[in-house]
């Protein structure tokens, strides 16, 4: 009988706490009395991937007096003192350091409870942000629910997603996934490989006495930022928070004698204030002390030399200095101008990175837009401006202003360009969205009306709208795509591959196919192949991919277009697993295309993606396309693509375009092409002359396109007088990558800091040799870069902090050659390498106390993976090619 009434009770003891029915109210400290508590909190700070295995931790403990000095029902206010406060860690020798903390004030805080719930506390105002933040941690730590199942609760975290689980009376667990407070954010970047990752969770286990009072209150709270593309590379914090009941005495404790709570807490307001459970960002973590930004340049003065571009020297010193450009004023960064000519380029390459309106002042102190002298300088800043996600709203209104006020003479035309883009991409990422509205209708004002028949005019308002990439502006880059002469409308698809598909409707699919398919009209093979580009991410259904296949067999006779097509879709089935299989499914459908006489297309034209590097480097991959128009490169592009999962985001990317450079091709096998010419929608060399050009877009972003020649005689002149076989820096400097930067709270009222800066130094050269007499030549382009990651997380108090500091750096460089004869038959040799590289990731951890004396402890660690070189295998027909020049040297 009694084992009945035992499983009875059990029963409906699980029952009540499964339903959310709480036991009978019972104050974690009893009404009216004294106890003791031993509060104890340690964090440690580690690698991800390369622990060292010597710990770096500090430990706080202290001793609370708690009073239980007014209650009423279930409302209660609790007097907490401080008392034999201590930091501790461990030196290297293994003895444990112990510093007293003597700076902590006698007088108490309060806890108010209501609903036996902790919703404020009550303390000095002239406290400071670290005690504020642990006196929260105390409160919210006794924030408790006798409860099973999801809930939200707001405490010191913010506001928390919570789950309980009440095993019994006498242990409650608790575990919060997701608070407002891990997650504050400064500065991040959207796209997601450069972005930071953040796994974050706390558990907290509750002992309670069977009357209902607390025991122990124990917290397990662990937070791992790292690289969204290399997991490996990161810091793991871990905080264990500890509060133990001690004892109890039976000192009599004097009691607020007033009504109700309200009237005890007005009681303490002449020295005190109230203030909410959630904690503060203590801004005092994220201190430099007595360092400037003019102490450390005259320290990394050889790093940031101009023959460090495109070395990693250079990228980490630029790395460490964007941090602490970021608090510097106008005057110390005139000052530092001023003493450091000799590196001007990387110190305007600073100040852009910095996206302050205090650097922005600084520029325009020193350099004028309107002098021709400043405008290398000049544009190099705008360049490295406009990579920035989250500039001052000062600079896009100051960059703004100017462009409205320069006339479009030929001197100002390069600056006004360069302006342009930067203004564009900064509005781009600026969440005020009156700004983005103003430039997106200047821009459409000028392209519409203001330029008339100005071409040039015309094209820099559409590169405009392209680094804007505001969705509201599609439709008149449709028109310009659709409707106008060819070069406006390459420049409009340019754009409009800027956008997410997930902007375009069913009418933009339709035009784009029309497009490709030269449906109403005829237009240039890049706007075609942009317009394929787009249908394939919009992913074509069965029948509109089965279209594309049979257009293979089709009496186009730009055969060109057709190897572009089948190249895209093997390289888009090795990244699309489902595109894959829906493509062999066509094929199997079509065995009249599937077969070498359709899919051995005999153009010039190659697409292919290469692995650049993997893991445990960045996922790197090469994007090399090569569009060729009767026999002679029209448009080529090789680009850096880092990814992150199914995430990619373009890094770099180096654009060539020519015109008319098929007049040396005088020898054509392809008679049908040759029928062909005269409907060809393209420029007529008769009235555009010989052309060639350079685009570069970093992080997405398109900077002002460089010409390199313009008409035969020019070219010429380079031919004869040898300038172009020399090798020739094409692109220099170093550019922002990672920017992130975000605060976490912990539990125990610590601050996390973690910032995180990314930067990548490249030196683009190239050298080219013509023989009209052998009617050959030799190219070859070479990208010194180096990526540099620099990460520092500080966690702490005002008493004692650690910190994690890591540098993760190498230096992929690229070698891309080709020969082409034309002698007799079209031959072209690419033979693209990567030299062998080294990676290397240096980490150092610190712990300081600052009580009565500082004290620190420091431990370096330093990892390194060599990759060996590769050549790239690049198709079989670009090896065939190769065969035939090496036959024809050996000759």
């Amino acid at each position: 009988m009694m084992l009945r009434i035992f499983i009875l009770c059990t029963f409906c003891w699980m029952c009540c706490m499964s339903h959310g029915t709480e036991p009978l109210f019972a104050p974690l400290v009893p009404f009216n009395s004294q106890h003791f508590f031993t509060l104890t909190n340690k964090v440690t700070i580690k690698e991800i991937s390369h622990g060292a295995a010597e710990e770096t931790s500090y430990t706080f403990t202290t001793l609370l007096k708690v009073n239980s000095v007014w209650s009423k029902n279930q409302d209660q206010l609790l007097q907490i003192y401080f008392t034999e406060n201590r930091v501790s860690t461990v030196d290297k020798k293994g003895k444990e350091r112990i510093q007293d903390i003597i700076k902590i004030p006698d007088r108490p805080f309060y806890i108010r409870f209501e609903g036996h719930g902790p919703t404020k506390i009550i303390a000095h105002t002239y406290r400071d942000q670290s005690l504020f933040n642990i006196e929260r941690g105390i409160a919210s730590l006794l924030q408790i629910q006798y409860k099973v199942g999801p809930m939200v609760e707001v405490d010191m975290s913010g506001m928390c997603n919570v789950f309980y689980n009440a095993k019994s009376k006498e242990r409650v667990e608790k575990k919060k996934t997701d608070c407002s407070n891990w997650d504050l954010k400064v500065a991040y970047r959207g796209e997601k490989p450069l972005d930071i990752s953040r796994l974050s969770i706390e558990n907290v286990v509750y002992d309670i006495s069977p009357e209902g009072s607390l025991l122990q209150a124990h917290s397990v709270e662990t937070h791992k930022m790292h690289l969204t593309a290399q997991p490996e590379v990161g810091t793991i914090v871990e905080s264990l928070l500890t509060l133990k009941h001690v004892t109890a005495t039976t000192e009599h404790v004097e009691q607020l004698d007033f009504e109700t709570l309200e009237e005890a807490v007005q009681s303490l307001m002449e020295w005190y204030r109230e203030f909410d459970l959630e904690a503060d960002v203590d801004g005092a973590v994220t201190e430099y002390g007595l360092v400037t930004l003019k102490s450390e340049i005259n320290k990394y003065t050889k790093h940031l030399a101009n023959k460090r571009i495109g070395h990693y020297q250079l990228a980490e010193a630029f790395a460490r200095l964007v941090p602490l450009a970021r608090i510097t004023k106008q005057e110390e960064f005139q000052e530092i101008l001023e003493s450091h000519k000799n590196i001007l380029p990387q110190l305007v390459d600073l100040l852009g990175a910095t996206q302050t309106f205090d650097a922005h002042k600084a520029i325009n102190a020193t350099f004028q837009y309107r002098k021709l002298s400043d405008f290398d300088l000049l544009e190099k800043y705008l360049q490295s401006l406009a990579v920035g996600t989250h500039p001052e709203e000062e600079i896009i209104k100051d960059l703004f202003a100017i462009v409205k006020s320069m006339d479009d003479s030929m001197q100002y035309k390069k600056i006004k360009n360069a302006l342009v883009q930067c203004m564009s991409s900064l509005a781009h990422h600026f969440e005020r969205e009156v700004i983005e509205i103003d430039i997106r209708n200047y821009l459409v004002e000028n392209l519409k009306k203001n330029c008339g028949k100005d071409e040039e005019c015309k094209l820099l308002m559409i590169r405009g709208l392209q680094n804007l990439a505001d969705h509201r502006s599609i439709e008149t880059l449709m028109g310009y795509a659709f409707l106008a002469e060819p070069k406006l409308s390459v420049a409009a698809m340019k754009a409009l591959k800027r956008f997410s598909v997930i902007h375009f409707q069913e009418p933009h699919r339709l035009a784009f196919t029309f497009m490709f398919y030269q449906s109403r009209k005829k237009y240039a093979t890049s706007a075609r192949t942009m317009a394929l580009d787009i249908l394939l991410d919009m992913r074509p259904t069965k029948e509109e991919l089965g279209h594309m296949l049979d257009y293979l067999a089709s009496n186009d006779r730009h055969f060109e277009i057709k190897t572009y097509v089948i190249q895209k879709f093997q390289m888009y089935a090795e990244k699309h697993p489902k595109f894959k299989a829906l493509l062999q499914m066509c094929l199997s459908e079509r065995p009249h295309i599937n077969n070498y006489h359709i899919l051995g297309q005999k153009g010039f034209t190659s697409v292919l993606s290469r692995p650049l590097s993997s893991a445990p480097a960045f996922n790197e991959t090469l994007l090399s396309v090569q569009e060729v128009h009767k026999g002679v490169l029209r448009h080529g592009s090789v680009e850096l693509l880092l990814q992150a999962g199914e995430y990619e985001a373009s890094t770099f990317k180096l654009g060539i375009f020519t015109n008319g450079l098929d007049t040396f091709m005088s020898n054509s096998n392809d008679a049908d092409e040759q029928e062909d010419l005269d409907d060809d929608n393209e420029e007529n060399p008769e009235y555009s002359p010989i052309t060639a050009g350079m685009e570069i877009s970093v992080n997405g972003v398109a900077h002002r396109p460089l010409i390199f020649f313009t008409g035969k005689s020019e070219l010429m002149t380079h031919i004869w007088s040898g300038t172009v076989s020399e090798s020739t820096p094409a692109f220099q400097g170093t550019m922002l990558a990672h920017d992130h930067e975000h605060y976490v709270m912990l539990s125990s009222g610590a601050t996390a800091h973690f910032n995180v800066i990314g930067a990548k130094s490249i030196d683009l050269n190239g050298k080219a040799g013509f023989s009209l007499w052998n009617r050959n030549a030799d190219t070859e382009i070479k990208q010194n870069a180096a990526t540099v990651v620099y990460g520092i997380m500080k966690v702490g108090f005002t008493y004692a902090t650690v910190t994690n500091e890591f540098v993760f750096s190498y230096e992929p460089k690229i070698v891309l050659q080709a020969h082409i004869d034309f002698y007799d038959e079209l031959k072209l040799c690419m033979r693209l390498q990567r030299p062998e590289m080294e990676l290397n990731l240096k980490s150092t951890k610190t712990v300081n106390l600052k009580s009565i004396y500082n004290y620190q402890k420091s431990v370096h660690s330093k990892h390194s993976h060599k990759f060996p070189g590769h050549t790239y295998a690049l198709n079989r027909k670009n090896n065939n090619m190769c065969n035939m020049v090496a036959k024809n040297l050996e000759l």
